[in-house]
This record gives C-alpha cells, sequence and structure tokens, in this order.
C-alpha cells in the first residue's frame, strides 16, 4: 500500500488563473482537485501547458485508444488535437509499470512534461480521467474557445482504489433508455474510476432483453400501458391503474443482441464489467404476461404499469419453469462474457406458492419445511445452471431466506445485516445499503425537493458510510468485494430526472469505493465537488444542489414560531428575508434561531464569499386565528397538533401530523366570539400506507357551543380517491359567521377502492394546522 500523504489541493492555483493576455491566448490553469481522492497527492510549483505542439508518447494501440478517447475533446475546446504517437519521446509520457496495482496509477505534473505510468489499460484510463479532471473547467465544455491555452498544475499522485468492485446500477425495466443513454451512463462511470455496470434488465414492469429462443419476451413483456407520470411534484407509482382488457400496451422498448453487444463493447474500452440482471423468483410479472405457463396461480396476465407487490412470481413446481430458465439464462451468459450473473431474489411474494398446487406438490416432494425453504429450492437450482457455464450467481440479500445457495454472491441491500452474516459465511458480498447506496432516494428537506423517491438519503449519509463493517475480522472483511450505487427508475422518467438523483451522490459513493475510508473527510470533499459541479454547469448536466441549500426547520409553540435554518455543507452563509423576496448577499444573515409571531414567506439560500449557491428554499408560515386554541375530539381528548402552528412534512412518519379515526370530527373552541371567512389544513397522501385525505368535509358554526350551523363544506372525492403520495392542501370559503366554536367533520376513505393497494382498508387520516382566517 502507498503511504497515505495527502496535501491541501485548493488554492495553489486558481481556477481561473489569468495570467494575462497577449498574442498566444489567455492561459488558464486547472485545479488539482480531484474525485474520487487519491491515496496521495502533492502538490508541486508552477504548471505545464498542452497545446497544439504537445506529442504523447504511448507504447501501443491500447493507450493510443485511451489517450484519443479523452483528447479528442482538445479538438472541441481548442480546435486541436496533441499529437499522440507510438514510441516516439514526447512531453506526455505513457510508460507501463508492472509493480503498480492492476488498476493503480502514476500520474506525475512538472512544468517540463507529464509522466503517467500504469500496469492496465484500466490504470492507464483512470490517470488520463485523473489528468482530465484537473485541466480548466472549461475543458468540459462544446464551445470553442479560441484564445485560450490550456495548462494543469504542477502534481504528483499515487493512486489505487481501495475495492475492486465499484458499481453503478441503472434499472431500465421501469423505465427504458435507449443504448445511446446507457453509453453516457458507461462515460459518467468512467470518469467515476468506476468499472462494474449492474443492468437491472427484467421486472414486473419490462422485460428489456432480445432473446432469440423465448421472443414473446420482448413482444409482449417489453410493453405496458403508458401511465407514466412526468410532472416531479406527484409521486403515484403505487397508484397507476392496472392494463385493462382490450387496452393497448404502448410504452417500452427493448435491446436486441446487437445492441447488447455494442454496449460491451463500448463498456469494455472503459474497463467496465457489465453484469446482468433477470430478476426471479419474484418481480416477474412481465416475464408470465409473456409465457403464463411458468407462472401460478392467480398470475397477473399484463406487463404491471406502476408497482405491484402480489401475483409475480414463477412457479417453482412446475418443469417448465426450469426448462425456460435453463434456456433463457444460458442465452443471457452467451451474450455477457463476464463471470457474474444476478437474479435478483429479492421481495418475493410467497403467497401464490401457498395456494398453488405444483408449489405446495414440490415442497411436499422435496422435504421443505414452509415457503422460504422453497424459496431456497428454487434458487440451487438456478445456481446450478449459472455454475455450470463457470459463473456465479449474485442475488440480494433475500436469497439468505431459506438457506443460501453453495457459491453465491450476496449484494446486501436491506442494511449491513446480510452482508455481515454472509461474509461470516464465507461468501462475497458488495455492499449497496438502501439507506447509503440507493440514489433514487429524495437528498433534501421533504418539501423543498422534488417529489421523487419514497425516502431520504442525503449526500453527507451517502458519504459517511464504512464499506467494511466494523463487525467483521479482518479475514471476514475480505470477502467484501466493494461498494454500489443504486438507480431504481419508479420516480424517474427522462434522463433530466436521472442525472438530478445521480449527481453529486454519484461522487460520494465513487469515493467510498476508491478512497480508503481514513483518507476521506467531508470538508475536503464538498470543496473537491465545487469544482465537478462547475464541470456539470458547463455541460448543462442538471443535479441536485440540496447539500447546498438551507434546510428551513421549525417548531411552534401555539403562539410564535421558532424557526432555524441550517445547511448540509459547512461554511456557508445563509441570507434570508420575510416578506417574499429573493435573498441577496445583502439580505440579512443566519446566526441561530429565530421567533416569528406573525405570518411570514420565509425565503433563504446560502452563499460562499458572496456568491449564491444552492438553490432558494422557501416556506409559508401563517400564524393564524386558531393558534393555540384548544382543539377536542368527539371523545373531549385534546387534540394539540391540530393548533400548534406546527405543519407537517411529506413524511409519514413527521411528528406534526395528527393521527384521526376514520369519520373524525374535531371542535376548536375559541376564547371570544370571532368572525371567520376560511379554513385550511394540509392533508397527508401516502395509499402505499392506506393514508388518505378525506373526501368530504363540513365545516359548522357556533356562538354558543351549543347550537352549530353549517357554514362551509368540501367535496373532494376525487382527489381523495387518488393515489400517490402527495400533501394536499383543502381550501374551504365559509359563509362570514361571528363565531365561538368550530366543529370540523372529516369523512375517511372508506372502503379503500377496488385496484388501490389497500383495497377494502379504511383510509388512515393525516391531518396537521387547522388554519383559521
Amino acid at each position: 500500500m502507498i503511504k497515505l500523504n495527502v496535501k491541501k489541493t485548493f488554492f495553489v492555483a486558481s481556477l481561473l488563473l489569468l495570467i494575462g493576455c497577449s498574442n498566444n491566448g489567455e492561459l488558464k490553469i486547472g485545479l488539482a482537485s480531484i474525485i474520487p481522492k487519491p491515496a496521495e497527492q502533492i502538490i508541486g510549483e508552477g504548471h505545464f501547458e498542452i497545446n497544439s505542439n504537445t506529442i504523447v508518447s504511448v507504447e501501443n494501440e491500447e493507450q493510443k485508444r485511451i489517450v484519443n478517447q479523452a483528447f479528442d475533446q482538445f479538438k472541441t475546446v481548442a480546435g486541436w488535437r496533441p499529437e499522440v504517437t507510438i514510441g516516439k519521446r514526447g512531453q506526455i509520457v505513457l510508460e507501463s509499470d508492472i509493480s503498480l496495482e492492476k488498476e493503480g496509477y502514476r500520474l506525475k505534473v512538472t512544468p517540463e512534461r507529464i509522466e503517467i505510468k500504469a500496469a492496465s489499460g484500466a490504470g492507464f484510463l483512470y490517470a488520463i480521467e485523473s489528468l482530465r479532471q484537473i485541466l480548466p473547467v472549461e475543458f468540459s465544455d462544446s464551445r470553442l474557445y479560441s484564445n485560450v491555452r490550456w495548462a494543469v498544475p504542477a502534481v504528483e499522485v499515487n493512486d489505487q482504489p481501495a475495492f475492486g468492485w465499484r458499481g453503478y446500477m441503472l434499472d431500465v425495466s421501469r423505465h427504458f433508455f435507449d443504448k445511446e443513454k446507457v453509453k453516457e451512463v458507461l462515460d459518467f462511470m468512467a470518469e467515476s474510476k468506476l468499472n462494474r455496470f449492474h443492468w437491472h434488465l427484467a421486472d414486473d414492469n419490462g422485460w428489456r432483453l432480445e432473446i432469440k429462443s423465448y421472443p414473446k419476451l420482448t413482444e409482449v413483456g417489453a410493453w405496458r400501458v403508458d401511465h407514466n407520470n412526468t410532472d416531479e411534484t406527484i409521486s403515484n407509482w403505487w397508484g397507476r391503474p392496472a392494463q385493462k382488457e382490450n387496452e393497448k400496451a404502448t410504452y417500452g422498448g427493448f435491446y436486441t443482441q446487437e445492441d447488447v453487444k455494442e454496449i460491451l463493447a463500448y463498456a469494455k474500452e472503459r474497463y467496465i464489467e457489465v453484469i446482468p440482471e433477470i430478476d426471479m423468483p419474484g418481480h416477474a410479472q412481465a416475464t408470465i404476461a409473456a409465457y403464463p405457463e411458468i407462472g401460478c396461480v392467480n398470475a397477473a396476465p399484463y406487463v404491471a404499469t406502476g408497482g405491484v407487490g402480489e401475483n409475480n412470481t414463477y412457479n417453482p413446481g412446475k418443469k417448465e419453469t426450469f426448462i425456460f430458465a435453463d434456456k433463457m439464462l444460458n442465452e443471457v451468459m452467451d451474450l455477457f462474457p463476464f463471470k457474474y450473473v444476478h437474479i435478483g431474489g429479492d421481495e418475493c411474494n410467497k403467497n401464490q406458492w401457498k395456494i398453488d398446487p405444483h408449489a405446495q406438490k414440490r415442497m411436499k416432494e422435496e422435504g421443505l419445511k414452509n415457503e422460504h425453504e422453497l424459496q431456497s429450492y428454487f434458487l440451487k437450482r438456478i445456481e446450478k445452471i449459472i455454475n455450470k457455464r463457470d459463473r456465479i450467481m449474485i442475488g440480494w440479500d433475500e436469497i439468505l431466506e431459506g438457506g443460501l445457495a453453495p457459491n453465491a454472491t450476496v449484494m446486501s441491500w436491506r442494511g449491513e445485516s446480510g452482508g455481515i452474516k454472509s461474509a461470516k459465511m464465507n461468501h462475497d458480498v458488495i455492499m449497496t445499503p438502501s439507506n447509503y447506496c440507493y440514489i433514487d432516494l429524495k437528498q433534501g428537506h421533504d418539501d423543498l425537493e422534488p417529489n421523487l423517491g419514497y425516502s431520504e438519503l442525503l449526500l453527507s449519509k451517502s458519504y459517511s458510510y464504512k464499506v467494511i463493517p466494523d463487525d467483521l475480522t479482518k479475514e471476514e472483511g475480505k470477502h467484501i468485494l466493494g461498494i454500489q450505487a443504486n438507480m431504481w427508475t419508479e420516480s424517474i422518467s427522462d434522463w433530466s430526472k436521472l442525472t438530478y438523483m445521480t449527481f453529486p451522490r454519484l461522487y460520494a459513493i465513487a469515493e467510498s469505493g476508491w478512497t480508503a475510508n481514513e483518507n476521506k473527510n467531508w470538508n475536503d470533499f464538498t470543496e473537491r465537488l465545487d469544482k465537478q459541479l462547475k464541470r456539470l454547469d458547463i455541460q448543462k448536466v442538471r443535479y441536485a444542489k440540496s447539500a447546498f441549500s438551507p434546510w428551513i426547520d421549525h417548531k411552534g409553540n401555539g403562539e410564535t414560531i421558532e424557526i432555524s435554518l441550517k445547511t448540509e455543507v459547512n461554511n456557508l452563509d445563509v441570507r434570508y428575508t420575510l416578506n417574499g423576496d429573493e435573498p441577496t448577499a445583502q439580505s440579512e444573515k443566519y446566526v441561530g434561531s429565530f421567533i416569528i409571531d406573525k405570518g411570514v414567506q420565509l425565503k433563504a439560500r446560502s452563499f460562499q464569499d458572496g456568491v449564491p449557491i444552492g438553490n432558494v428554499s422557501e416556506v409559508r408560515f401563517p400564524i393564524h386565528k386558531a393558534k393555540g386554541v384548544s382543539v377536542l375530539d368527539a371523545n373531549k381528548k385534546e387534540l394539540p397538533k391540530l393548533s400548534d402552528l406546527n405543519y407537517g412534512k411529506l413524511n409519514n412518519g413527521d411528528p406534526y401530523w395528527q393521527k384521526l379515526e376514520k369519520d373524525a370530527s374535531v371542535k376548536l373552541v375559541f376564547d371570544e366570539v370571532l368572525k371567520v371567512k376560511t379554513l385550511k389544513f394540509n392533508s397527508l397522501r401516502f395509499t402505499n400506507s392506506a393514508v388518505y385525505p378525506p373526501e368530504k368535509i363540513e365545516v359548522y358554526g357556533s356562538k354558543d357551543g351549543t347550537k352549530f350551523i353549517k357554514i362551509g363544506s368540501l367535496d373532494q372525492k376525487e382527489i381523495a380517491h387518488t393515489q400517490g403520495r402527495n400533501k394536499i392542501e383543502s381550501s374551504i370559503q365559509l359563509q362570514e359567521s361571528d363565531i365561538k366554536e368550530l366543529r370540523i367533520d372529516f369523512v375517511s376513505v372508506a372502503p379503500i377502492p377496488e385496484g388501490h393497494r389497500r383495497a377494502g382498508g379504511i383510509g388512515a387520516l393525516r391531518i396537521d394546522e387547522i388554519v383559521v382566517e
């Protein structure tokens, strides 16, 4: 191992250092600011200028291809490209050094020359990627800079990865990306020194790989009824209507075998191995729709339009199932030359097996105690198919249930426990726990982010991950192959959403995979990140600025609200306004929590050295006539959450939501008679958990607490019966009245309609503040 000796990389050279303008153009020098962080980096004196007279010396065609792949960009931004020659000594020299680790490299920049050493093509690629990162950010542009001179700072980098498996998973079943977009994924993987592309090709919502022996997999399984949602305020994956009889399936697509060969060749040039995933025995509705003879009783006949959780499994009791699996997987392995095949194995709902006669017969014949053991039986037979080709089966950590297949590698996603257990059993493991590695989750404040993703993974949390758990011994830790970022696409309907959710968290995960844990530092990472984000800006790539944007938190006490602001990234100035104006560098600086006693429209923004960074965060805080009043339910129980000035976030676990029973009635008791005009409140729609807005609200007023007169109502049945995950604001115009008490009757969704995930149940109510004006 190289001894760590990382020195401060910033402010030694200016990002846009202007040495002055002359006939030769303006000199721009990049920063030695590399992600993932190198094992050792030493800043030197001066810089090396790359120009049209620069010659790059390489040893062979492979090295030449690597250099040309990167330096072709000079044609775009400079109008020329350095000459690359085999054997001739140049100012930039690539030289093999077998003493280095396979993917390691050395990069030495002096004012006179650049030396690059590596033991493999991958090492040379990563060295060139590091060299690209220390060029000025304008090098990433698509415009011509005709009057610029390009230079890199003097630096010495000695580098190698901490882990051999550094992955990115793309789910193309839920949202299909064509082969050109898949190539773009491979490009940004290579830039981040990632080397394993996990391609999730088959799930309930689409089969994406041409299998010649089973053509209906793409003729039928690749297509579903188009209920895709592009609105980023709506999240309805679990609320999309199922395909109806005679409806045409129009959304989807698949990769021909020629497409796959082209993508694999593209990946190979970037030293990326491609691991196909064919999900089984669960998550197979698209497969079963195409070939129902391998399904179970009650199998769904169509490709799923959205989230499903049942009637979507292979039948482990039928011989046809294993004939299908054998032919199909062998054709998959014919296409993919790498040693791993991923079979999923996660979230298998076994209820079908409990009532399917073939499955039950198999259990009896094999002496299996339960359906978990039946899943293990199925997976062990699948593993034999894979092992017969000298390949290794990978599965999600559910494959531990009922007994792990003998030679399987485990991908631990439900936290770390599955990975720890597997490593202790001497099985290889890829760590990808959802709470650190699922980049389809929200990455900021629930109410300040696009409504994408069902949970939360902040950039700082992702960066903090230690890949080898402390619970493992040194020997057990050797079974941890590495780490992977997972991009599930339930909420992704276009490329901009994919890049928004990918960046910058991919940089954090890439650093955890490449950089030794003891060499990581959050503040250092966010300083280096600034340059990478400028590259994304110049490329017009959409990404999340959440870590730089202010969080707005509050705590009401029934009379006033205490507001606090914070950012994930340290050492930023936060400026805010209370009147709805855009914050500037001259706006009020946040120095600590503060109290408001009247309604405000708060906007906040972060600044770095007086320059705005991140997004403007905005929240409205009403302070209203019903603040702090007594709120009682029908049993005269106090419900303080409905008048304490606390407003619930788009989060089912937020403590500010008041849980109410079916068809609830609440009463607000004021201290004196007052006029009322409107009544507003937020309710939570979280239908995957049977939480629905009320379908009807009626408001009654009373001057004496005895006689109540109806003064307003709202029928929102259509809204209430819509599945999804949102906050719903209800506003009721009241018959202007003098009242001392208000009674509000909420009618719940009951029963939950057919076709909904929780059909037949009773919709729970979550209400936050009842705002009276």
